[in-house]
């Protein structure tokens, strides 16, 4: 990922916030992601589509919404948060009541109900509680399959990272981008994934470059079982990290990162930097809860750019996430 172009890592070692310093384009960009709230609970329910080639599950809908702030509250190019990238989630509707938790912007949040000035939501954490209507987004039905159990009832949306002007992190020289990387690495892992029966769809198959806001829509869109996004790292000076890192946003994206941490480590020869909390864009503003941005190995660190640019790398990332996929359905 591109360093200037940005990202705050939540709970983060200083180590390791150090090395992601500054990478704010994942994080922090608006993009009007989150639609502003609207005046009746009736009125803001919408429909999430689903993908009819799949073979039948049974299906549930589950309402959501995500937490909305005015964007003139807050500063897209800030390096810090404030509380105003924040909603408070209070225990009642009382404006004194004691707070819960708190919702990032453009967080998703089961919605349970309305009540006067005040939707009711249960957050990620599990916690129910209150926040103010002029907070709720656009409220959507989304429908939820059974889990597969074999990999032709999987769906799958992989994006590729950057595209475009956005060349995404760069080596040292110049000669190699990200954005380059993380296409071939999409198309070689969605290419045998299909050729194991999953349903695979991309949110980009050629070089351009996919505002933040339709990353998400194109996941929510297919509303997959699984979203994945490929990015190659880039560290503050030259050989300063290495490895390949994965991370999640929402709890149902944890566990499954961790069997891909996993299956990548076994497969990828670079340092696993296991998994770990990322407060990115594409998978904290995308309903689809597990969701992964993965880094796989540093540009700028002559061990990693040794091993990323060899002819065969996709194929053993492609190798790993469809090991990971096999263990998911068990």
């Amino acid at each position: 990922m591109k360093k200037k172009s940005g990202l705050i890592l939540i709970a983060a070692t200083a180590v390791i916030a150090a090395g992601l310093l500054g990478s704010l384009y994942y994080f922090n960009q608006e993009e009007d992601a989150v639609a502003a709230p609207t005046d009746s609970s009736s009125s803001q329910t919408t429909a999430a589509s689903s993908s009819s080639e799949l073979p039948e599950r049974g299906i549930t809908t589950e309402k959501m919404v995500a937490a909305y702030v005015d964007p003139s509250l807050y500063d897209t190019d800030a390096t810090e948060e404030t509380a105003n990238d924040y909603v408070q989630v209070k225990k009642t509707v009382d404006p004194e009541s004691e707070v819960l938790t708190k919702l990032h912007r453009g967080e998703w949040a089961a919605y349970l109900e309305t009540e006067g000035e005040y939707v009711k939501v249960r957050a990620d954490s599990g916690k129910e509680g209150y926040i103010p209507k002029a907070n709720a987004g656009t409220i959507v039905e989304v429908e939820r399959r059974e889990k597969a159990t074999n990999l032709s009832q999987l769906s799958v949306v992989l994006d590729a990272g950057h595209g475009g002007i956005d060349t995404g992190a760069e080596s040292p020289d110049g000669s190699v981008n990200e954005k380059t990387l993380t296409l071939k690495t999409a198309e070689t892992v969605g290419k045998l994934l299909s050729d194991n029966g999953v349903h695979v769809t991309y949110t980009r198959t050629e070089d351009k470059l996919l505002a933040l806001k339709d990353v998400t829509a194109a996941a929510q869109k297919e509303n997959p079982d699984i979203f994945i996004s490929f990015h190659y790292d880039n560290f503050d000076y030259a050989n300063g990290m290495q490895g390949f890192t994965t991370y999640y946003y929402y709890n149902e994206g944890q566990k499954f990162g961790e069997t891909v941490s996993k299956a990548l480590g076994q497969s990828l020869p670079l340092t696993n930097n296991e998994v770990r909390f990322g407060n990115y864009y594409v998978i904290r503003e995308t309903y689809v809860p597990v969701s992964l941005l993965i880094e796989l190995g540093y540009v700028n660190s002559d061990h990693d750019l040794a091993e990323i640019t060899k002819a065969d790398y996709p194929d053993k990332v492609a190798q790993g996430i469809l090991a990971a996929l096999k263990t998911y359905i068990q």
